[in-house]
C-alpha cells in the first residue's frame, strides 16, 4: 500500500522541517553568519528531543537493511569526534555526522517530506536570488551590507541573497554577477541545486525545476555544469532519451555562438583547462608533498592542521591531510553501504556526485546536507515528493 506523507502528524511534520533546516544552516549561509553556532545547537536540540518522543513512540528503529549504513556512520563518526591526532579540534562535522546516524532510525515518509522541505526552502531562495539580480541589473538600489571575507573580497549581503565580490561580468552590457544565494560561493550554491536535480526524478518538467535548473545556469561553476553533465549522461544513455543529446548540442552550439567570449573563457575554457595542480597555491603543494612523505598519511594530522599551517586547499589533496586514507576508505565504505543493490541509475549518480565533491569540494562532504541527500537519493524519488512512500527497489 501507498503511504502519503501528508499522513504524518503535526510532531513529526516539526521534525521534518528541523531536518531540513539542519541540512540548510549545514551548509552555513552567509546570512546566518555569526549566529550559525547558535542555530546549529538550537536546531539541534529540537531534533533530538522530537527524534526522542519518536523512539518512545515506537517510530523510530533500526531496519535491517539500513544496518550497515548505521554501523559505518558511527565507526566514522568516531573516527571524525576522536581528538586523536595533533591538530583534532571540536567540529560541528560531529554533530552533522551524530544526526545522520540518528536520522537512518527514522521512517522513510518522514526523510522524504524533509526533503520536500528542503527543495522548497532553496526554490524560495532561488525566486529571491534571481529577484535581486534583476533589480541589481536595472539599477534598483537596495538596501545591503558588506561583510568582508577572511581570505580576502567582501561579500555584498542584500538580506535574502548574497553576492560575492570579484563575481560580476557584462552580458551584452547588462551588468550581472554569478548567483550564489544566501551562500559563500557560486560553486557552493552549484552543489545544492543540483542535489535537487539529482535526488527528484521529473522536477525539471516542473516551473519549480526549471527555476532551479534556470539558476544552476547562473552560477556560472564548472563543477555544477559537470554534475549537470551527469544527468545528460543519465538521461541519454540510462533513461534511451535519445532526443536530448540532439537538444542538448543545439544548445550548446547558441551558447558558444552568441555567449560573449570573455564569459566563456572566464568561467568556463579557463577552468577547464586547469588542473587541480595548476588551480592549487605552490605553499599548499609543497605542504602536502611533505606531509605525504613526513606525516601520517594514514590516520591525517586532525581538523585544523592547514588552517594552522597557514595553507588552504579544497580538493581531495585536503581531506587526506586531514583525515588520511583510512578516512577517506570510511566514507567509500559508507556509500557502498548506502548503494548497495540499488537502481543503476541511482547508483551512478550517487557515486558521480560524490567523485566530482570529493575532488574538487572535499570540505563537504562531511556536511549534513551532503550525507542527507546521498541518503535520500537511494530512495530513487519521483517529483512531486509528497505522494508516494519512496521507491526502494533494486535495479
Amino acid at each position: 500500500m501507498e503511504t502519503s506523507s501528508q499522513n504524518l502528524h503535526f510532531d513529526e511534520k516539526v521534525l521534518s522541517f528541523v531536518i531540513a533546516s539542519l541540512a540548510i544552516i549545514s551548509c552555513y549561509p552567509v546570512v546566518f553568519l555569526g549566529i550559525a553556532p547558535l542555530l546549529i545547537f538550537l536546531f539541534a536540540g529540537i531534533f533530538f528531543l522530537l527524534f526522542i518522543k519518536q523512539l518512545l513512540k515506537g517510530k523510530a528503529f533500526l531496519k535491517i537493511s539500513n544496518s550497515g549504513i548505521f554501523f559505518i556512520s558511527v565507526i566514522l563518526f568516531l573516527y571524525l569526534a576522536t581528538p586523536f591526532r595533533e591538530y583534532d579540534r571540536f567540529s560541528p562535522s560531529v554533530i552533522w555526522l551524530f544526526i545522520f546516524s540518528s536520522i537512518i532510525f527514522l521512517e522513510n515518509k518522514l526523510l522524504v517530506k524533509a526533503f520536500s522541505y528542503f527543495t522548497n526552502i532553496i526554490y524560495c531562495v532561488c525566486i529571491l536570488a534571481l529577484a535581486v539580480l534583476i533589480m541589481n541589473a536595472v539599477g534598483i538600489p537596495l538596501p545591503n551590507k558588506i561583510i568582508p571575507r577572511e581570505i580576502g573580497g567582501y561579500f555584498t549581503t542584500y538580506f535574502v541573497s548574497v553576492k560575492l565580490s570579484g563575481q560580476g561580468y557584462s552580458f551584452f552590457g547588462i551588468d550581472l554577477y554569478r548567483l550564489n544565494g544566501i551562500f559563500a560561493e557560486p560553486g557552493h550554491f552549484g552543489l545544492i541545486l543540483a542535489m535537487i536535480l539529482f535526488a527528484c526524478n521529473g522536477i525539471v518538467k516542473t516551473v519549480k525545476g526549471k527555476v532551479i535548473l534556470l539558476t544552476a545556469f547562473l552560477t556560472l561553476s564548472f563543477g555544477t555544469f559537470i554534475l549537470l553533465f551527469a544527468l545528460l549522461i543519465k538521461s541519454i544513455i540510462l533513461d534511451k532519451k535519445i532526443y536530448l543529446a540532439v537538444l542538448v548540442s543545439l544548445i550548446a552550439i547558441l551558447s558558444l555562438t552568441f555567449i560573449p567570449i570573455e564569459i566563456l573563457e572566464r568561467f568556463f575554457f579557463d577552468k577547464a583547462d586547469g588542473t587541480l595542480q595548476e588551480r592549487t597555491s605552490n605553499a599548499f603543494v609543497h605542504f602536502y608533498n611533505s606531509f605525504y612523505y613526513q606525516g601520517n598519511i594514514l590516520l591525517g594530522g586532525g581538523r585544523d592542521i592547514l588552517e594552522a599551517n597557514n595553507v588552504r586547499n579544497s580538493d581531495y589533496r585536503g581531506f587526506v591531510i586531514r583525515y588520511g586514507y583510512i578516512g577517506v576508505m570510511l566514507f567509500v565504505l559508507l556509500m557502498i553501504s548506502m548503494y548497495w543493490k540499488k537502481a543503476t541509475t541511482v547508483q551512478f549518480l550517487g557515486f558521480f556526485y560524490f567523485t566530482i565533491v570529493f575532488l574538487h569540494r572535499s570540505w563537504f562532504v562531511d556536511y549534513f546536507a551532503f550525507l542527507f541527500f546521498l541518503l535520500v537519493l537511494t530512495y530513487n524519488l519521483r517529483y512531486p515528493l509528497d505522494q508516494n512512500e519512496p521507491s526502494t527497489q533494486a535495479g
